[in-house]
């Protein structure tokens, strides 16, 4: 027993020094200089993260060293995720969803014009009806949207309008009184109007009238029936039937229904008690600023004689505007080799195309038309002069090389036509047409195809457009003699806002290189005057002030200078002038009126 006792007191004393002989040389180890246990990660902000590990490497021979690995993580959050399509109506009010659509397909045309980055910003649904039943003649909506992490969900609505006549009932007269086609809803408003079925004589023999938005009745969202009964004596005297004195209807149109700055079209159908049904379209846009838009959509537009036939591909491209303003949006140039102003003049007894240097020297006609050439507007390379000419009478679209030579005419209409622009990408020429007494403004390709209008504005004239230099924007101006505006719209005609609401009368905008500047003429009494605002409408400033009419202003591309034409010394004649309006120059004294000034730099 004695022994078994002193055995097992050794082997405790053998393990007790054991143990500190290894605490011991523990400790020796983890003092050693150089050792970091601590991992460490900063985020540097939205554009990328990176990451620090620092790490142990040691050896006998050599002290521990720190190594540190950098990872550059690409940041993805302004980038497009993924696509979805609805049909007649928006994501959240109503839109039949047609499906997610593959993105990120080859775009073959977008990298041509816009660079080998945006070369896989394709995308492609294929879809199969199955359910709906497309009316010949009936008018729907697409809405692509477009979602973005840092921005959350885009749109574009496009139009598509199925092939035929819209089938019309002979007995169903129906009308809409207000608001009228095109109005803006700023409040809930009142649909009111009056129908009847003229073959019933004993009442106006109407059962319902059922009210859609955003697509025909089957596909657009239903949002209520009007109220029927309303009186009408004038419609019973005018159709000389007593029966028909009670043939109005009304109905509240609430105007939380839809986003701001938004534009919708309002199905109302009439159904008679025998079962016949007539539709009318209205038109509404809603008062406000639409959100927004941190996106870039195109669709090709070819599937509207597809879409009721069964399956049909909704297709196209559609880019993050950080990543096109990165790679298109540059800033204005600061070494241009050739300086120019290019104008229209009477020096050669008709109005023609002249060329100018920026201080008047080196005066050269480009054209000779026997007729009128007029309204000079130069390409985004500078490399052709669009302008205005009247062929035979009638106004024409006509392009040139800078130094006047390879002229060709590039409309061919029985309208009027004129003051032309190039879109930034060389893609598209736009202009204004004057047709059914009033000016619209249409867009054809630069070979001369596919003319399409972009606004129906019959109570005012929408013209003098200008192209935004790197966005797919459109700057115009719109309204009736005495009141006309600025306003920017998409390509397509759609997204139509007010740029300023400054108490003054606008005209002949044109707008930077950099897009940050408006200039335009305003006008007051008996006068008008060079103004200069931010693109958005802000900090509007008065350049000039000769005490008579100074239009047509012009902003160099790189922001140091502005020309434009005034008639304050007697015949109109060309000026250039500083940013900022000082150093006031008069560069013409040619007899004849000169006007019309743009820069044309190399």
């Amino acid at each position: 027993m004695r022994t078994t006792t002193i055995i097992v007191i050794l082997l405790f004393l053998f393990a007790s020094i054991f143990l500190a002989l290894f605490a011991l040389h523990l400790k020796k180890d983890t003092s050693k200089p150089g050792i970091n246990t601590n991992t460490s990660s900063t985020v540097l902000s939205d554009e990328s993260s990176i990451s620090t590990t620092s790490e142990l490497e040691s050896s006998e021979n050599s002290e521990s060293s720190n190594i540190s690995t950098t990872t550059i993580v690409e940041d993805k959050t302004n980038q497009i995720e993924k696509i979805e399509i609805y049909l007649d109506g928006t994501k959240d009010n109503g839109g039949i969803f047609l499906g997610e659509a593959q993105y990120g397909l080859a775009s073959p045309e977008t990298a041509r014009l816009y660079g080998e980055r945006f070369a896989n910003s394709g995308y492609s649904l294929s879809w199969t009806n199955n359910s709906y039943n497309f009316t010949q003649g009936s008018v729907h909506s697409i809405y692509i949207y477009v979602f973005i992490p840092k921005y959350g969900w885009d749109y574009l609505k496009q139009t598509v309008i199925i092939p035929g006549e819209i089938p019309v009932s002979s007995n169903i007269k129906f009308i809409i009184d207000t608001p009228s086609n095109g109005s803006t809803i700023d409040k809930d408003t009142n649909i009111g109007g009056w129908a009847v079925n003229s073959a019933i004589t004993d009442s106006p023999g109407i059962s319902s009238i059922e009210f859609f938005i955003d697509g025909p009745k089957g596909f657009g969202k239903q949002i209520g029936s009007a109220s029927l009964g309303a009186p009408r004596p004038d419609v019973a005297q005018a159709l000389n039937n007593a029966a028909y004195a009670n043939c109005g209807f009304n109905f509240l149109l609430s105007a939380k229904l839809f986003e701001p700055g938004t534009e919708h079209i309002i199905y109302a159908y009439a159904t008679s008690i025998t079962g016949e049904s007539q539709y009318i379209p209205l038109n509404i846009k809603i008062a406000g600023q639409k959100k927004a838009e941190n996106s870039i959509i195109f669709a090709e537009n070819n599937f509207a004689t597809e879409i009721s036939k069964g399956t049909v591909e909704i297709k196209g491209w559609a880019v993050s505007k950080d990543l096109f303003k990165e790679n298109i949006a540059v800033a204005p140039k600061k070494d241009f080799t050739v300086k120019k102003i290019v104008f229209t003049s009477l020096k050669s007894g008709n109005e023609d195309i002249f060329s100018m240097n920026i201080d008047g020297s080196d005066l050269k006609q480009l054209t000779d038309n026997p007729a009128n050439d007029m309204y000079p507007q130069i390409s985004p390379d500078g490399k052709k002069i669009l302008y205005t000419s009247d062929i035979n009478g009638t106004w024409q679209i006509m392009i040139m090389n800078a130094d006047g030579t390879d002229k060709k005419q590039i409309t061919n209409s029985r309208y009027r036509s004129g003051y032309p622009a190039m879109s930034f990408d060389g893609k598209y020429i736009f202009y204004e047409v004057f047709m059914d007494n009033n000016w619209e403004l249409f867009k054809i390709n630069t070979d001369g195809s596919n003319p399409v209008r972009l606004t129906f504005n019959p109570g005012a004239d929408d013209w003098h457009p200008v192209a935004h230099p790197f966005e797919f924007k459109i700057l115009f101006e719109s309204g009736s003699i005495g009141s006309e505006d600025i306003y920017f719209m998409n390509f397509d005609g759609s997204n139509i806002t007010e740029i300023s609401d400054y108490a003054i009368r606008k005209r002949t905008p044109c707008i930077s290189n950099d897009g940050n500047y408006i200039a335009f003429a305003g006008f007051e009494q008996n006068k008008s005057s060079i103004f200069l605002m931010n693109s958005d409408g802000s900090n509007i400033k008065r350049l000039t002030d000769n005490h008579g009419f100074d239009t047509h202003p012009s902003i160099s591309p790189d922001n140091a200078l502005i020309t434009f034409d005034s008639d304050f010394t007697g015949n109109s004649e060309i000026y250039i002038m500083n940013f900022d309006g000082s150093n006031l120059i008069k560069l013409t004294d040619i007899p004849g009126d000169d006007w019309g000034p743009v820069f044309l730099y190399q």
